[in-house]
């Protein structure tokens, strides 16, 4: 599958976002909340598409006026909402939304454990949680690819992890996958491109940082430790989740060896 990316900051782009707001069943009076917007693709995505009501946030003032600015042009301000708010301090009330969308890795940005018991808060009973996030896809990750994508602050699940960490919390999982490889490549791509132009105006810290990052991918084991985890989750507190199996992942049967 050859994924597309828009204007998406991580893998993935506007097809899983259009089948996230599809298998939560999204009409005009429907509510979204996108956490961690970015540059506002995903929610502008779902306006656009269901013509629902969506209120979008990100910690980054640049991105929520890019946001803004975007939603203008093509005639969705109506729709969407973006506002300036910091994801940890998601005081939205309970019981009020459709959909809770957290794509690029929102959840493990504003704290994994809270940030998912505040999404179930946040819905209505029986709607959904849509998410993308970086998961380790083995036990034995290289400590390389640990440095460059936990950076000394993030710590990653494996999706059994994530998995129980959903149904500890209400939710149960009604469809997963991983991203294609076709995903990884085109977002490093159009990475590498941005961060190489002297039109994009990024820190050298930033651009040092995704070099690394992309390096460690294909030469030192990332391409075999990491994967994107594309899940949507049904709250169903008031129905029994059974467990998930405790070896539900399949072992890799090879080594990574450099």
């Amino acid at each position: 599958m050859i994924t597309d990316d828009f204007d998406y900051l991580a893998p993935g782009g506007r097809s899983y976002t259009i089948a996230s707001g599809l298998i939560a069943g999204l009409k005009k009076n429907s509510r979204v909340l996108e956490i961690a917007c970015g540059r506002g693709e995903a929610a502008c995505a779902l306006a656009e598409k269901f013509k629902c009501h969506v209120e979008a946030f990100d910690i980054d003032p640049v991105m929520v006026e890019y946001s803004r600015k975007k939603a203008e042009s093509r005639d969705l301000a109506e729709h969407v909402d973006f506002f300036v708010k910091d994801g940890r301090d998601m005081d939205f009330g309970e019981g009020k939304y459709d959909l809770v969308l957290a794509e690029g890795g929102a959840l493990t940005y504003i704290g994994r454990e809270e940030g998912v018991a505040r999404c179930a808060d946040l819905l209505k009973e029986g709607r959904y949680l849509a998410l993308m996030d970086l998961i380790y896809t083995r036990d034995d990750v290289p400590q390389p690819v640990r440095d460059a994508y936990e950076e000394g602050v993030y710590r990653y699940l494996t999706e059994i992890q994530y998995r129980k960490l959903l149904e500890s919390n209400g939710f149960e999982v009604v469809f997963a996958a991983m991203l294609p490889q076709s995903a990884w490549d085109r977002y490093y791509m159009q990475m590498r491109r941005k961060v190489l132009s002297h039109r994009n105006k990024y820190t050298k810290e930033f651009k040092d940082s995704m070099a690394r990052e992309i390096d460690v991918y294909y030469n030192y084991g990332g391409i075999f430790s990491v994967g994107y985890f594309y899940a949507i989750a049904r709250l169903a507190r008031k129905k029994q989740v059974k467990p998930a199996p405790k070896n539900l992942r399949i072992p890799l049967a090879f080594s990574f060896v450099r």
